[in-house]
């Protein structure tokens, strides 16, 4: 394997800043569905289109002609998250670093490297031994927008024997996985207005409303200390991990300490106590706070009551639960915990159902297959904490959805120094090629 090659191919893929949900990007991210389309067509494939937009197209191809071959649709992304804050990275975000095996960049694991990974597998087979379908997207990380409008015209773009989606980790070092339930999302923006207009906190503070307050105030009324969130509702269709699950669970290595100390790096883990850490972070729905903005945040000083304050916000879903009644339960918290004298307002960004995922279908023994011969170890069947909003579209023609990956647990995903292990790579193409191989040989 040529890895110097590989490294400065996947390099200059990871150097394009395509952050799709900051309009200044648009460019960056037509910039990568070229980069994209052109790996395409070096491995020979036909009718190359850019889909559904100019800046953030849904890229397709079709590879070479296999006659008697199953058909294996590729799904991955080649847009990623903003890089913020940019003083935590060790080196810049977007100038792909090697340090230690391992490769730091926006996008080296989510999912840029992965969809490289998927690509090489290919090259490495000569000729694909199956017949090759691609969807790879540039809007994934905000909702998916332009592809859900292409598969509902054209919905044809799915039918094949197996879909591929490698966006996924590792559960642990040396233990590779497949995903039987992604969660769902609901992205809103919760504002919260006071007054007309900002005031001078000298002449009216102690009299005046604090939009920042009662919005602060309200958020707290909506998750409390033990982390129980508090929309009526929420709970009412969220089924427990049933016995098998949690037996496979509890032989997986995974140990608390190490993920407090060595993941989330913080002094301590919070969320309902009586629940495992698994639990909380696979079974159960979440309401995180990303951001609020109102009021003065710059340089300096200014004295102001903010008449105005806006939080992102998201709530991860459990399958059984669906994006429209969350949606609908949420707006109708925030009305009712409220202050009388303030104007509180949802306004809904983008969101998903969660989905559910069979790992019966022979293809998922192929995949294990693979894994065995390249890593020593076949594949644990474990649920997802993310999102990825069109894997229950891309299901849809029936075909058997295969969500896995190559990434490690530690990649710091959406966070500074986002990175992928070099050796995680290679073994990745290697593990790929031999499922292309297989599949191809004994059929879906």
């Amino acid at each position: 394997m040529e890895t110097d090659r590989l490294l400065r191919e996947l390099s200059n893929f990871l150097r394009i800043p395509s952050v799709s949900t900051l309009p200044e990007h648009n460019a960056d991210c037509r910039a990568a569905a070229d980069w994209v389309a052109a790996e395409l067509r070096r491995l020979d494939c036909r009718d190359v289109q850019f889909l559904g937009s100019e800046m953030h197209p849904v890229v397709w191809g079709v590879g070479p002609d296999v006659p008697g071959a199953p058909t294996l649709l590729i799904y991955g992304h080649y847009d990623v998250q903003p890089p913020d804050p940019l003083g935590e990275w060790t080196s810049p975000p977007f100038e792909p670093t090697v340090r230690r095996g391992r490769l730091y960049a926006r996008g080296a694991a989510d999912d840029k490297g992965q969809v490289f990974c998927l690509l090489k597998a290919i090259e490495a087979c000569g000729r694909p031994p199956v017949n090759l379908r691609f969807l790879i997207e540039g809007e994934e990380e905000y909702g998916s927008t332009v592809l859900f409008e292409v598969l509902e015209r054209e919905p044809e773009r799915t039918r094949a024997d197996v879909v591929l989606v490698a966006d996924m980790s590792y559960v642990a070092p040396g233990w590779p996985a497949v995903y039987t339930t992604l969660r769902g999302m609901c992205y809103a923006e919760i504002t919260v207005r006071t007054a007309k207009s900002d005031l001078h906190s000298g002449e009216y503070g102690g009299a005046a409303p604090n939009a920042h307050e009662e919005l602060c105030r309200l958020l707290a009324r909506l998750k409390t200390p033990d982390g129980r969130i508090h929309i009526p509702g929420l709970y009412d269709t969220v089924k427990p991990p049933s016995r098998a699950e949690r037996a496979t669970w509890k032989r997986l290595p995974f140990k608390e300490k190490e993920f407090l100390k060595e993941r989330v790096q913080a002094k301590a883990l919070t969320g309902m106590k009586k629940y495992s850490v698994l639990e909380r972070l696979w079974a159960l729905p979440t309401f995180e706070i990303h951001g609020i903005t109102g009021g003065f945040t710059g340089d300096g000083a200014k004295t102001v009551i903010p008449a105005e304050a806006t939080a992102k916000v998201s709530l991860r879903l459990v399958p059984a639960q669906t994006l429209k009644t969350v949606q609908r339960q949420l707006a109708g918290a925030v009305k009712r915990l409220a202050p009388n004298y303030a104007d509180a307002t949802v306004r809904f960004l983008h969101g998903a159902d969660p989905a559910e995922i069979e790992v019966t279908h022979p293809s998922y023994q192929l995949l294990d297959r693979a894994f065995k011969a390249v890593v020593g170890r076949g594949t644990v069947a474990a649920r997802a904490g993310g999102s990825i909003p069109v894997v229950p579209a891309l299901g849809k023609s029936g075909a058997p959805v295969i969500l896995t990956g190559i990434g490690l647990p530690d990649d710091r995903l959406h966070a500074p120094d986002e990175k992928l292990d070099l050796t995680q790579l290679w073994d990745g193409i290697r593990v790929f090629r031999r499922f292309y191989e297989l599949l191809g040989h004994k059929g879906a």
